[in-house]
């Protein structure tokens, strides 16, 4: 078989394969329906040689299957799939959507996505893990908070420390004491993954860099440098900051122009912790640029939460040129 682009449109139990020549025409050497398997799509993509374009579309289980195909040899495309819409058929259907991404691919026209090493996706999904658990934790306080409410019990405590659960459990209510017994819980495995990220990436020069960042501590830290992953994918600190979703929409056509509201085409973690050290560095820094610019936005947007977008915006700049610089910061 001559040069060759590959559709897939995988799905959990099956996957629709299209083989198109990679020429003007674009005839379709192959259109089959197959098990989503190793062994499958091994056998129906042996006859395309190594090095051949397959692209699939971006999905919460692809990335064990783009780790395959690159093993196979093959040059692995992740669709955009918001973008992908726009330039798909008016026809929707497995078979469609396999043909039209070995379409775009021949024609060099598909949307793509940065595709992560493997160690930072694991890394990402070891950080989001950890979050989850800490949100887990909020709200079996705030339940527990909610029984004390039941029964007009007043308690101070804060349920967060060993201490306040200790006065928690000695009120002798049942519920309250198994949320105490899960707080425990989930504080002694959040430690065991803070000891782990820690002894694997506590040295790494970009986090360190990072965390002479007033507000950003290590957790934090790792989390911009697990979701940015290089920071030469950026050529300026405005393509990072609509990666983050921290820039508005623009609408403009002929005369007429309209600004919106911040994309919601971003990485919402990124944008996440970037507000969540925004927030840290004005109270750590009252007297910095940045908790200036807070200030003067609150005064002008009458809205805190507005007002720390802007800083957010800010601190992007200051991410790009200490990880870009490889410098450390220094408050001014």
């Amino acid at each position: 078989m001559g040069e060759v682009v590959v559709g897939l449109d995988v799905h959990l139990k099956s996957t629709q394969v299209t083989v198109m020549k990679n020429d003007l025409i674009g005839e379709i050497v192959k259109k089959e329906r197959v098990d989503t398997s190793k062994s499958e799509l091994r056998k129906s993509l042996e006859s395309c040689p190594k090095g051949t374009k397959v692209a699939l579309e971006s999905v919460g289980f692809c990335w064990p299957w783009i780790d395959f195909l690159e093993e196979l040899g093959y040059e692995v495309l992740l669709a955009n799939p918001v973008k992908l819409k726009l330039r798909a058929e008016d026809i929707k259907n497995d078979k469609v959507d396999s043909k039209t991404l070995a379409e775009l691919v021949r024609i060099n026209w598909l949307p793509t996505c940065y595709v992560p090493p493997a160690e930072l996706r694991w890394l990402r999904s070891l950080l989001r893990h950890r979050a989850y658990r800490t949100k887990l934790s909020t709200s079996v306080s705030n339940r527990s908070r909610s029984e004390f409410r039941k029964r007009d019990i007043r308690l101070n405590a804060n349920l967060g420390t060993i201490k306040g659960r200790k006065e928690g459990m000695e009120l002798d209510i049942f519920e309250v004491s198994q949320n105490m017994e899960l707080l425990d819980l989930i504080e002694r495995q959040s430690k065991e993954i803070e000891r782990l990220l820690w002894k694997k990436y506590g040295k790494i020069k970009p986090v360190e860099l990072l965390m002479t960042i007033p507000g950003v501590g290590f957790l934090s830290a790792l989390t911009l440098y697990s979701e940015i992953c290089d920071i030469k994918r950026f050529s300026n600190p405005e393509k990072l900051a609509h990666y983050a979703g921290l820039v508005p929409k623009v609408r403009q056509s002929g005369e007429k122009m309209r600004i919106g509201r911040e994309t919601k085409q971003c990485d919402k973690w990124l944008k996440w912790i970037l507000i969540e050290a925004s927030w840290s560095f004005v109270r750590f820094c009252p007297e910095s640029h940045l908790t200036r610019v807070y200030e003067d936005a609150c005064r002008r947007k009458k809205d805190k939460r507005k007002a720390i977008k802007i800083v957010a915006r800010k601190l992007v700049n200051v991410v790009w040129a200490v990880w870009t610089y490889e410098k450390e910061f220094t408050v001014k």
